[in-house]
């Protein structure tokens, strides 16, 4: 019986410590980040939500990442769950980012190729 009860318990840790993994080819810039505020586990959104352009501007090519941090995981939990805030960070490729560095410092610099 302690067996079994040593190995359940390592399994359902083992499922509590796995987490979501998502896997990017290219390299990605943070660009910005926005809180979100839910109350009741989420379920009651606070606000109008948002549009991503207010944020990665007139890109077309970015990632969301929609996550608790552990400010908002520390306030969900002394609320006990009244109060849900998340955090959306906005990334855009590298590539995009260093097209626009370039184009503005073309643009500061006399000469242009």
């Amino acid at each position: 019986m302690r067996k079994k009860a040593t190995i359940l318990s390592c399994l359902v840790s083992v499922l509590f410590m796995s987490s979501c993994y998502t896997t990017n080819d290219a390299p990605v810039v943070k660009v910005n980040s926005k809180k979100n505020h839910a109350l009741i586990e989420g379920l009651l959104p606070l606000g109008n939500g948002y549009e991503a352009k207010k944020y990665v501007g007139e890109r077309t090519d970015y990632v969301t990442k929609s996550q608790i941090t552990f400010v908002d995981g520390f306030l969900r939990l002394i609320t006990f769950g009244l109060y849900t805030p998340f955090t959306t960070t906005f990334y855009v490729p590298l590539s995009e980012v260093a097209k626009i560095n370039a184009f503005t410092a073309c643009f500061k610099s006399t000469r242009c190729n």
